[in-house]
């Protein structure tokens, strides 16, 4: 310990050491006339935009640490429909995209599960399915919120579990308005062209006071029903094949192996989607000196799933040697198979029209009771909370498969490298179908949190330290999934009855609703637009399995359906306790403050499950403990006051490993002869991270900033492989287990962001605009991964190089106009995906505008376009020649009317 305490005074040091100079040099050109200065900082009162802006401006400035901001206005104003959209503005962070809508969010290139996310300094829960802690943005809405906040760099208060950064929702609260009685609400209808569907989405707000303007209540909610819809041309997995004679495929004769295609397919993804959402928040403020809340907030998405998929496999086949082209790469750029009738039936060469059908339905809720009491020179915050996310994950699939299949063509060579897929049999009928298969395997996943803790600070008078706070937190997070799996499968080539069984099945089936890819960019045109539709018709012409019936997998331990080895529950206890202290002082001329302190965390990790030995199933659990000391310096300089100011930070931080990896946890894929187990042994990340920065106010609403920062990763989870043979079929799997890098990464990277208010010029229609601007560059180093074919190193994982947001504005009484684009370059998602060669995401840039059109005070309309050059996303195992997805989502246009009294 006594090592982590010099390491502390050390970074202090070294912080110091750096402002100083900048201090003093600062003196030459500080102000010295108090009244220039008070000119200076003197601004026009706005509104809108601007005043949105500027309130993001002030929280960026007199936060002891690195931070952004949006306003509730600025998101308001951005065509942004929930709080992943709006954080995308931010510097240094990127989003991830499910089905077209912002869902996770990459802060300076970490895993959204390595951010910390709070809504009121509440856990914010995650809903993944599977058990995660990445929160899912895409049901919480925008509407609550009062201001969205990025914290890059830790104070010891901060609750850990941020390697990326902290993202703070701060809802709106009853006081806000300055006790004044509150009503706004909105109306929209969502137009996304994909499916060619319209929706409603609803939200109102309202708020007041009662008892003498002591009591306030804020209440909140929201409604939005969509048909989120997108289209996938995927090829699972590119593979070396062998030769008859076990040799790998070589047909350019260069020495290496080639590249083909592993379960190319096509994919619609229908979700049908509820969303609700309720906040509310009471407020009691008898006095200046004490006040006590009572806050909750709830969300529900209820989604119906139609998904549907037209998929072939490659390892039933026999390369046709003549006629398949090996392209760039080594890749293969048109495949032309034929069936290999020497493997079992269900083996050979075949096409399959499957449909993933059921509901998802994911919950959140949390509930907080706390408290600020001051008295004299010391303030009081205790506050206990709780939080909770379901997620329930009814699945059910539906499956005709054609088997056996004459001859299989699947043409690589177009604009986009887009598998197109030619069958030997017309997909819109039901010719050569000869198997079906129904299954349901339902997934429940809950998390749970209790929190308490007691901060106190007291304020002394005078001197050097402005502030001294202690404070101890207890957390108690319990994870659990709990997984059934039963199917019906009918072989109409080994049995008549079977096959008129499904012919009559096949009579529920249609056609999609949608033409596939009409939007986007495919590369060809010419391809399958619709195929048959397994609908829930046929599922239940067949009879969906039920998983819970008692005995319904007699071939199981138990005869039970639940999947024992993929059923577990990990629990987590925390106690954490701190003490920092805030300081001023004056450096010459210049002011400097900061905040130093250091946080003590000791977790204490519970994990069970089951492992299968020899056929066998028996109830395992393992426990482990570790402490961490974690020691931070947030440091800032006024350079010029009110106008240059300095920032220097070193702060250590760390976050746990995902449930589902520290679970003991073993799933088998017998279609992709792949698995993965968890690893109850894990570590936690840890970082030490270093921020150096200048920040340049213009005035209230304009500022430029610039910030190098540096990440040092002392350890990580990274994925590793092994073999497992199954006792029971001899048939050996690669299976994936989370394990501890042992490299030191290091991510140095540099920041800078710009909003500038065109108010200084002095023409009218300029004046009324503004732009705002930020790029981060990122690299890393000593990350050991490489790619297994090539030897080439790999970058770390989820970093993009490069990103940048610009956005431009116009506004007056009447008309507000903003358009905004967002693009990140190319970025690892897996350094060794199906076949092993490293998944990359690449390079992605939207463009969303916005216009709001004011009738009267308290009255508008609004036309707003997320997507509007209809972008394609695409992802890649490490070449552009060897296309994984080519995803399109279409454009979304909402429209509609926003009312205040």
């Amino acid at each position: 310990m006594r090592l982590r305490y010099v390491k502390l005074a050390t970074i202090s040091y070294a912080a110091l050491a750096a402002v100083t100079p900048l201090a003093l040099a600062a003196q030459e050109v500080a102000p010295q006339d108090q009244a220039a200065q008070d000119d200076a900082v003197a601004d026009i009162v706005v509104t809108g935009i601007r005043s949105s802006l500027q309130g993001a401006l002030n929280a960026k400035r007199n936060a002891p640490q690195v931070l952004d901001a949006i306003s509730a206005e600025d998101i308001g104003k951005f065509p942004d429909k929930n709080i992943g959209e709006a954080l995308q503005r931010v510097t240094g962070v990127q989003i991830s995209r499910a089905d077209g809508e912002g869902a996770g969010v990459t802060i300076r290139g970490a895993d959204p599960s390595l951010n910390r996310v709070e809504i009121n300094g509440t856990t914010a829960l995650s809903t993944t399915v599977g058990g995660g802690r990445d929160v899912d943005f895409r049901d919480l809405p925008s509407e609550f919120v009062n201001r969205l906040e990025v914290v890059k760099s830790a104070t010891a208060d901060m609750t850990e579990g941020g390697v990326g950064g902290t993202v703070r929702i701060i809802t709106r609260r009853p006081f806000d308005n300055g006790g004044k009685p509150y009503l706004a609400g909105s109306a929209q209808a969502i137009y996304a062209d994909i499916g060619d569907h319209m929706d409603p989405r609803l939200a109102i707000i309202g708020s007041d006071t009662f008892a003498d303007g002591t009591l306030g209540v804020l209440v909140s909610g929201t409604f939005e029903n969509r048909n989120v819809e997108s289209h996938q041309a995927r090829t699972t997995g590119w593979v070396q094949l062998r030769d008859p004679d076990g040799d790998l495929y070589d047909l350019n004769e260069d020495g290496v192996g080639d590249f083909f295609p592993d379960i190319p397919r096509y994919v619609i993804n229908r979700l049908e989607t509820r969303r609700y959402a309720l906040n509310g928040i009471l407020e009691w403020r008898p006095s200046d000196d004490f006040k006590t809340y009572l806050e909750a907030n709830w969300t529900r998405s209820n989604q119906s799933v139609t998904s549907q998929y037209l998929q072939t496999g490659t390892s039933g086949g026999i390369v046709d040697t003549e006629n398949t082209i090996i392209g760039p790469d080594n890749t293969v750029q048109h495949l032309e198979m034929t069936n290999n009738p020497a493997l079992a039936q269900t083996s050979q060469l075949g096409v399959s029209y499957r449909n993933i059908l059921g509901d998802i339905r994911r919950t959140t809720y949390n509930l907080a009771l706390g408290a600020e009491w001051t008295t004299g020179k010391l303030t009081l915050t205790p506050k206990i909370s709780y939080a909770k996310a379901k997620a329930y994950n009814n699945e059910i699939n539906a499956t005709a498969a054609v088997t056996g299949m004459d001859s299989l063509i699947v043409d690589y060579a177009n604009g986009q490298n887009a598998p197109n897929i030619i069958l030997p049999n017309d997909p819109t009928t039901r010719a050569g179908i000869n198997q079906l298969t129904v299954l349901r395997r339902p997934r429940y996943d809950n998390q749970t949190e209790k929190m308490a803790k007691l901060d106190a600070e007291y304020k002394p008078d005078g001197g050097v330290l402005t502030s001294i706070k202690i404070g101890g937190q207890y957390r108690d997070l319990t994870v659990t999934s709990k997984f059934f799996n039963r199917s019906t499968v009918l072989n109409g080539f080994s049995d008549p009855a079977a096959q008129a069984q499904i012919n009559a099945a096949l009579g529920y089936a249609s056609l999609g609703s949608s033409p596939f890819f009409h939007t986007g960019d495919l590369g060809f045109n010419d391809g399958y637009q619709a195929w048959l539709n397994m609908t829930q018709g046929v599922a239940n012409a067949i009879g969906v399995p039920d998983p819970f019936e008692e005995g319904g997998c007699p071939t199981r331990p138990g005869g039970t359906c639940q999947v024992f080895t993929d059923t577990w529950e990990v629990g987590e206890r925390n106690i954490a306790g701190f003490a920092q202290a805030s300081f001023a002082f004056d450096v010459g001329a210049v002011p400097v403050s900061g905040v130093i302190g250091a946080r003590v965390v000791n977790t204490q990790v519970d994990t069970s499950g089951y492992l299968s030995q020899a056929g066998v199933v028996s109830p395992v659990a393992y426990d482990s403990k570790n402490t961490e000391f974690l020691p931070s310096l947030n440091l800032k300089a006024e350079l010029i006051p009110n106008k240059l100011m300095a920032r220097v930070t070193a702060t250590e931080v760390m976050a746990r490993p995902l449930p589902q990896q520290l679970a003991p946890r073993f799933t088998l894929d017998v279609v992709g002869l792949t698995g993965s187990r968890g690893n109850p042994g894990l570590e936690p990340f840890r970082a030490r991270q270093y921020d150096a920065g200048l920040e340049y106010y213009i005035n209230a609403t304009s500022f430029a900033s610039v910030t190098y920062f540096r990440k040092e990763i002392s350890s990580f989870i990274q994925n590793t492989t092994e073999d497992y043979t199954d006792p029971a079929t001899g048939v050996t799997y690669t299976i994936t287990v989370p394990t501890n890098g042992t490299q030191k990464v290091t991510i140095n990277g540099v920041e800078a962001g710009a909003q500038i208010a065109f108010d200084f010029i002095d023409v009218p229609f300029l004046k009324q605009m503004g732009v705002i601007a930020n790029y981060t560059y990122s690299k890393d180093s000593g990350y050991e991964g490489v790619d297994r074919f090539t030897g080439d190193s790999l970058p770390f994982q989820g970093l993009s190089r490069h990103s940048y947001n610009i956005s431009a504005y116009y506004e007056d009484d009447v008309v507000s106009l903003r358009g905004a684009y967002n693009w990140r370059s190319k970025y690892l998602i897996n350094a060794a995906g199906r076949g092993g060669n490293p998944e990359f995401g690449e390079a992605y840039g939207q463009l969303d505008a916005s216009l709001n059109i004011t009738v009267m005070p308290g009255v508008s309309f609004f036309l707003e376009g997320v997507n509007l050059l209809d972008a394609t996303r695409k992802e890649n195992a490490n070449s552009v020649y060897r296309r994984t997805i080519i995803e399109t989502f279409g454009r979304r246009v909402y429209g509609g009317v926003r009312l205040k009294l």
